[in-house]
This record gives structure tokens, C-alpha cells and sequence, in this order.
């Protein structure tokens, strides 16, 4: 039970350190708030209005509630005539109670002003409405949003759905080049492709027609080679293998009996041959005239 008690006790001071931390932090923003728009309206009386615009940023950078500061940037704002910034400074300092009703009707009646002057009708009649709901007594400030008005009716802003047929054009005219782009981006890497392949396919060609070329020199020495040899040998390899053809002894078919009568009748006829040459022999000799002693 003590040690819950502890642990819940630890809880509550450490979460109370955390919520003092946090508040002795926005005190000193708000400290440091203050300083810095002091500084900015030093600087402002000074007549150095870029010194008084940094001292001024600060101070809202630190604490965004600083009406001060942002009435006092937005009229600044609204004398060196840049009249959208200071309707957006004194429209925050208009939710702040922190500066007077008058000095909020008084920027915006300014600020209505400013518009008329710059033909910014719209505006106009937006500062003035602004203007009336912090002193709605006004007369002049009535009067002004009644000419503001009238002069936004005689020139009133182009409609929004022309507005935004304009940004649709504007946005397709982006698109249809941003399309042409990539076309022709395209149509180039296309044609880079195709005269790669282009040479690719040269140098395969030359290839095939370099190696066709060595192969016909190849064939040519061959035959300037063959031309060459000598005609005997070529003489001597058909003798041989025509030697060696009748060399050849053919299997024999022929029965016994035929073979007989064969060698019988190759006999007969070399003995009739013999015949013939022994008469011829003995035809030619001449006759003895005397005798043999």
C-alpha cells in the first residue's frame, strides 16, 4: 500500500514539474514578446521601418496572440501601401482584445481606402464591412462601403467559371506540352535505337563479307596449290590404282568340269599355236646343196 502511495505521489509532482515547465515556457515567450515589439516601436519612431518589421516578426513568431504586434505591423504595412499584407496583419489584431474598437475601425477604414484607390473594389467593400462591425456609428465608413459596392457592380470580378476555365486552359496548354515533350523526347530515343541498330547491322555485314572474302582467298590457294602438283604423280596414283584393280583376282563360279574343259581347250589351242610356229620354222630354212661331212 506504500508503495502505490509512493508511485501515485511520484506521478503527481513529477506531472506537476511538467505543467510549470511548460508555463514558465510560455511566460517567457510572451516576455520575450513584449521586448522585441518595444524594440520594434523604438525602431518604427527611429524611422528605421526594416529593423522595426524584424522586431515586429519576432514578437509574433513568439507569441501569435501579440495583437500589438500585428496591428502595429499591419499599419505599417498598410503606410508603405502593401495593402494585402496589412489586411491580412490587422484582420489578426481584429480578433484580439487586447487593442481598442476605434484603433481596429480606424485601420480598416484605412485599409477600405487604400482599396478604393487601387480599383481593388472587392477588397474594398471586405475592409469596409470590417470596418462598421467595430463602429457601426459611422457615416463616413457607411458612405464609403455604398460607393465601394456600387463601383464593384459597375465593375465586378470576371465570374469564377470563366476563372476556372482559364486555370483548366492554362493547365492544358502545360499538359499538351508537357505531352509534346515526352513525344519528342521519345521520337529521339526511338531514332537513336534505329541507327545503332542500324550500324549493328553494318558491322555484322562487313563482318560476314570480311570472313566470306578470307574463306574465297582460303579456296583460291587451295586451288593455285592443287595446279601445282606434279602431273606424274597424279599419273602415278591412277597407274597404281589401276594396277592394283587388275591385280585383283575375281572369285572363281565355274564348276570343276567346266574348268576342265577350259584348261583342255586353252591347252589345245597352244598346241595347235606351237604347230604353226614349228611349220613356219621349217618352211624357212634352206635346203642343204651338199653334204654334211
Amino acid at each position: 500500500m506504500k508503495n502505490v502511495l509512493y508511485i501515485t505521489l511520484s506521478l503527481l509532482s513529477l506531472s506537476a514539474f511538467a505543467q510549470t515547465k511548460a508555463e514558465k515556457e510560455a511566460q517567457k515567450a510572451i516576455a520575450n514578446s513584449k521586448k522585441y515589439t518595444y524594440e520594434g516601436n523604438t525602431a518604427l519612431k527611429g524611422d528605421k521601418p526594416v529593423q522595426a518589421e524584424v522586431e515586429y516578426r519576432k514578437a509574433i513568431a513568439e507569441d501569435k496572440n501579440n495583437a500589438t504586434a500585428q496591428y502595429n505591423l499591419g499599419t505599417m504595412y498598410y503606410q508603405q501601401k502593401s495593402y494585402d499584407e496589412a489586411f491580412s496583419r490587422l484582420k489578426n489584431a481584429s480578433t484580439s482584445d487586447k487593442i481598442t474598437e476605434e484603433e481596429k475601425h480606424k485601420a480598416f477604414h484605412n485599409l477600405g481606402n487604400a482599396f478604393m484607390k487601387n480599383k481593388e473594389y472587392e477588397k474594398a467593400v471586405l475592409s469596409y464591412k470590417e470596418a462598421l462591425r467595430h463602429n457601426p456609428k459611422d457615416e463616413e465608413t457607411r458612405y464609403n462601403l455604398a460607393v465601394a459596392k456600387e463601383m464593384l457592380k459597375q465593375n465586378p470580378p470576371p465570374p469564377q467559371n470563366n476563372k476556372n476555365n482559364k486555370d483548366k486552359n492554362n493547365q492544358q496548354n502545360q499538359n499538351n506540352q508537357q505531352n509534346q515533350q515526352n513525344q519528342n523526347n521519345q521520337q529521339n530515343q526511338n531514332n537513336q535505337n534505329k541507327n545503332q541498330d542500324n550500324k549493328n547491322n553494318q558491322d555484322n555485314k562487313d563482318n560476314k563479307d570480311n570472313k566470306k572474302d578470307q574463306g574465297d582467298k582460303q579456296d583460291k590457294n587451295k586451288d593455285k596449290g592443287d595446279d601445282q602438283k606434279d602431273p606424274n604423280q597424279n599419273n602415278q596414283q591412277n597407274k597404281n590404282q589401276s594396277g592394283q584393280g587388275q591385280g585383283e583376282q575375281r572369285p572363281s563360279s565355274l564348276s570343276p568340269q567346266q574348268m576342265e574343259r577350259i584348261l583342255e581347250a586353252m591347252n589345245n589351242e597352244e598346241r595347235k599355236t606351237q604347230e604353226k610356229i614349228n611349220a613356219q620354222k621349217v618352211k624357212g630354212q634352206r635346203a642343204k646343196t651338199e653334204k654334211d661331212w
